[in-house]
């Protein structure tokens, strides 16, 4: 039987393949734990790189998964998000992808989002990526061509400053904590869109809310909830600074997150399905390793007073 010890040192690894093929956290788990059962029963003596035939299986078994989830995201109730995860969770050094670019990528269709990722974050070769989503090395070149120019103009608009996003970040909490519609309006661009992902399980909007009158009203309603219920944190989830909301036992009921474009927020994700919440569950480690901290509005507030808010994140 294969030693334990030698797969964990490439979980992080495998987790964060299944993770960015499928966007989904518990699916990725579940890829991976099955992985480990595939490699029980491997004789390793025959393997030249256990790590690469490893990344292979979790690859084609994510592919498979994404091709299935595809068709169930056709009746998804509501706006479909990924799922969010801590940023501790996927600590791994290849380049990381922040949320917004995990939101443009469920416009791929499952080949051209495999050998996109596979390729470009994971550098496989066209033969392997070949024998994941069972294409000719050939055609795998062309998927990755049209998956890279579909993303191209898209990918660069969803680069922020990171520390023009964590100063809008600051200055947006403080707004909505505020209720103060005339600062809330001044960070958002007339054409912002408000998306809420309560997949039927929780009570949430169907349809994207649009304009930054809409979202303005949404926000300072929310808001207003939130404070009356909820407890909140800030933190980061797939490299992006996020609000995370637990409930008085302490379950995750609420990751929000923003993209973006020339200087405004353009973009408000709302994930509230219990389902897509998992990664944060357990709220007293992440609060004991430092990854999500309890906001204080006056020291926000004296911060950006004196224009020192991006330190915070710094």
């Amino acid at each position: 039987m294969n030693d334990l010890n030698s797969f964990l040192d490439w979980k992080t690894y495998l987790f964060s393949i299944a993770y960015r093929i499928t966007g989904s956290y518990s699916d990725a788990e579940d890829i991976v734990q099955e992985s480990y059962l595939k490699w029980l029963s491997l004789n390793t003596s025959k393997i030249d790189n256990p790590k690469s035939y490893l990344g292979s299986v979790v690859a084609r078994l994510a592919f498979d998964l994404l091709k299935k989830s595809s068709r169930k995201k056709e009746t998804y109730i509501g706006p479909y998000l990924p799922e969010p995860i801590p940023e501790i969770i996927e600590g791994v050094d290849e380049e990381k992808i922040n949320y917004a670019f995990l939101v443009i990528l469920e416009t791929l269709n499952p080949f051209e989002r495999a050998v996109f990722i596979l390729r470009e974050s994971f550098d496989f070769d066209f033969l392997t990526i070949s024998k994941v989503v069972g294409k000719n090395p050939t055609y795998c070149r062309k998927i990755l061509s049209r998956a890279k120019q579909a993303l191209k103009s898209r990918k660069k608009k969803f680069e922020p400053d990171p520390k023009l996003h964590a100063k809008l970040f600051l200055e947006f909490n403080l707004a909505c904590a505020k209720q103060d519609a005339k600062s809330l309006s001044l960070l958002l661009r007339e054409d912002v869109i408000a998306y809420s992902d309560g997949g039927g399980k929780v009570h949430a909007a169907r349809i994207p809310i649009p304009g930054i009158i809409r979202v303005s009203t949404l926000l300072k309603q929310t808001t207003k909830k939130i404070a009356d219920t909820s407890q909140v944190y800030f933190g980061f989830a797939n490299q992006t600074p996020a609000v995370i909301g637990y409930d008085p036992d302490g379950k995750p009921i609420f990751v929000q997150l923003f993209s973006v474009n020339e200087g405004k927020i353009d973009q408000i994700f709302n994930i509230v399905n219990p389902d897509k919440l998992k990664g944060f569950q357990n709220l007293d480690q992440l609060r004991k390793l430092g990854y999500i901290r309890k906001p204080n509005l006056l020291i926000l507030s004296f911060i950006a007073m004196r224009k020192k808010i991006v330190s915070l994140f710094g």
